[in-house]
């Protein structure tokens, strides 16, 4: 089952939920609206659920190009799932499943056999067999979460929708699910749509990413399209931890004090401010200067607790502090001590100057 979302507005009074927003998701993908607090992800999966509506002669959504617009939630036979689960507290986990069956009009009421077979088809898909007989304040978090989706995957919705499905989970319960997740849509394709604030959850689940800011999509794309190829600052500042250098562009290069690194493609005769970005783990720290293209720095804190070794640095031009993440190989042989000067060579630079990209 495709999705597509043309033109979409959104007010809330004098507040743009969503501006002219556009996307399409083709049929089995799994996809995540990932954003800020306030950037429209959650009013979009609500406007595509039905359970709200766009603004008038905003745009249209469209479920295998047949205009839903007007539908209501029931007749676009979507399932649903909240961060906070919504079970009913008197029901056990079994009843919790069924519930979405044994409310149907009886035209359309599966038998009791056949609504008991579907639910324990579910059980099993969510590894939950031996609770049916539960209630939810006898399982923990990420128990109730999975019987929150077998639940609406109990209706065979033709498509999925989450909102904030772990948000209310700690790190680790998080992180297993995520991985339960994926396994389950490999099982289960239906097309789904899942709202994140947590950019680890949407690089790990999603088959591609919509990344979205103040009612607007940023940009489209697998999850290391947008990581390693990020469209503008925002994006690169949003998905991952990453470094920012202030300088300058001028005939074609960028200057980071008194380092300048070549920038394809721009207008040689330009001098602008420019912002250089690199992450943490694309820096290497010299003992020494190599001649070109690195950057004196101090040392004021190293972790050296786990796998890498996290240092915290400053530009010895302008004391800017910056970041860096080292393996412990890298890390061997170099005084990483504070106080101790240093090198760096910035590796994969991307210099947004203004609205231009490089």
């Amino acid at each position: 089952m495709s999705i597509e979302v043309r033109n979409i507005t959104k007010r809330f009074g004098s507040f743009t939920a969503l501006n002219n927003v556009s996307l399409e998701v083709r049929s089995g993908e799994l996809v995540a609206l990932l954003g800020p607090s306030g950037s429209g992800k959650t009013t979009l999966l609500r406007i595509i659920a039905g359970l709200e509506f766009a603004d008038a002669g905003s745009g249209q959504v469209c479920f295998n190009g047949e205009d839903v617009t007007h539908r209501s939630a029931a007749a676009r036979q979507v399932g649903f799932a909240f961060q906070h689960y919504a079970l009913f507290r008197h029901m056990t986990v079994f009843e919790n499943i069924a519930f979405g069956l044994r409310v149907r009009p009886r035209a359309e009421r599966p038998a009791e056999s056949e609504i008991r077979r579907r639910v324990a088809e579910l059980l099993k898909l969510v590894q939950l067999e031996q609770f049916e007989q539960r209630f939810p304040s006898q399982l923990s978090g990420g128990q109730r979460q999975r019987v929150a989706l077998a639940r609406a995957l109990a209706v065979e919705p033709k498509v999925l929708l989450l909102d904030e499905p772990f948000g209310a989970l700690d790190a680790k319960v998080r992180k297993e699910l995520r991985r339960w997740l994926r396994e389950l849509h490999e099982k289960v394709p239906i097309t789904t749509l899942f709202v994140t604030h947590d950019q680890d959850e949407a690089l790990e689940v999603a088959s591609r990413i919509v990344v979205m800011n103040e009612g607007r999509i940023e940009q489209i794309g697998a999850p290391d399209e947008v990581y390693d190829r990020p469209a503008n600052p925002f994006v690169y500042n949003f998905l991952g931890n990453v470094n920012l250098f202030h300088g300058r562009i001028h005939e074609g290069l960028v200057h980071l004090g008194n380092t300048a690194f070549a920038v394809a493609g721009h207008d040689a005769a330009a001098s602008v401010p420019a912002i250089a970005y690199v992450r943490p783990h694309e820096i290497k720290v010299l003992s020494r200067p190599n001649g070109v293209g690195s950057l004196p720095a101090l040392i004021r804190y190293v972790n050296s607790a786990g796998p890498l070794v996290r240092l915290e640095l400053e530009r010895a031009d302008d004391r800017g502090p910056f970041s860096v993440e080292l393996t412990r190989e890298e890390g061997r042989g170099l005084a990483l001590q504070p106080g101790a000067q240093v090198y760096v060579e910035l590796k994969n630079l991307r210099v947004f100057a203004d609205d231009y990209s490089i």
